[in-house]
């Protein structure tokens, strides 16, 4: 009787244990059967298209507040083999929330940037850049890569936003810059020579003995990368989208935040063209 009476007199901690519980889980997106498939003969290089590959962690996957799908037809994901919709949460990355690439494929699409927009996301929630570069991540985008080339297909751009794990893990600059090295590397090897765009994020709201959660040394890791690499451009910058406004757990984006952050994706890839 007295554990009733805990659980009708203390219902918020129950509800807060569980919010814990589920954000501390990794789950997949979206199964393909829920989307609107389209034939992959529409996934074809030419000049109105864009083909972005996405990678990192969970804010460049599905962990957005708030699913959305494109309201532009040719914004496209591909994963698995097969063409979709882009409806959230985009397949191919973890997280069951809303990504910033479909509000992107829209605003690229009525900025005039494109005619279609294809997004092939691999994000995984929590990974560090060790993951991406030597373990099973760089696996999963070995096997991207390989099935890419198999059907001759060109990467227009990549995009990387990842460095909140590494915040907490304390990972050197040098140590970061070397492993984006390999990424880049990767891509290279593999006869694909897209724009690679690098954001600048390191904030999360556990890194409490830094400065409101923002790490500089990955910070300049990833400028300096940036500086010194050809073909690598600066992406968005994360730390400045860090108040409460902006995230709606303290570290995954918020529905504003999300068309924040996708507006600097946009700016981003402005400030390339011209």
């Amino acid at each position: 009787m007295h554990a009733i009476m805990k659980t009708i007199i203390y219902p918020k901690k129950l509800i807060l244990f569980l919010l814990f519980f589920l954000s501390a889980m990794k789950p997949i997106a979206q199964q393909p059967d829920s989307l609107e498939e389209v034939s992959v003969k529409e996934f074809k290089n030419d000049e109105h298209t864009m083909i972005a590959l996405t990678f990192g962690q969970s804010n460049a996957g599905n962990r957005g507040q708030k699913p959305y799908t494109s309201r532009n037809k040719n914004v496209l994901v591909y994963a698995e083999g097969r063409l979709y919709h882009a409806r959230d949460p985009l397949p191919g990355a973890t997280g069951p929330g809303g990504s910033v690439w479909s509000i992107l494929g829209d605003m690229l699409i009525d900025s005039n940037f494109f005619k279609k927009v294809i997004f092939i996301p691999i994000a995984i929630g929590s990974t560090t850049i060790e993951c991406w570069a030597h373990g099973d991540c760089f696996t999963k985008l070995k096997k991207t890569l390989n099935d890419l080339s198999s059907k001759k297909i060109k990467l227009t751009h990549v995009f990387w936003h990842q460095g909140e794990s590494d915040n907490l893990n304390n990972t050197s600059r040098q140590q970061y810059k070397n492993d984006l090295s390999i990424l880049l590397k990767t891509f290279r090897d593999n006869n694909q020579q897209a724009d690679f765009y690098v954001s600048i994020a390191s904030y999360h709201n556990e890194a409490i003995t830094k400065h409101l959660g923002i790490d500089m040394v990955i910070q300049h890791a990833q400028k300096e990368f940036i500086k010194e690499n050809n073909k690598v451009f600066r992406g968005p910058d994360t730390d400045k989208l860090i108040h409460a406004i902006h995230r709606w757990d303290a570290v995954h984006f918020s529905a504003y935040g999300m068309k924040l952050f996708a507006a600097q994706w946009l700016q981003a890839i402005r400030n390339k063209k011209e």
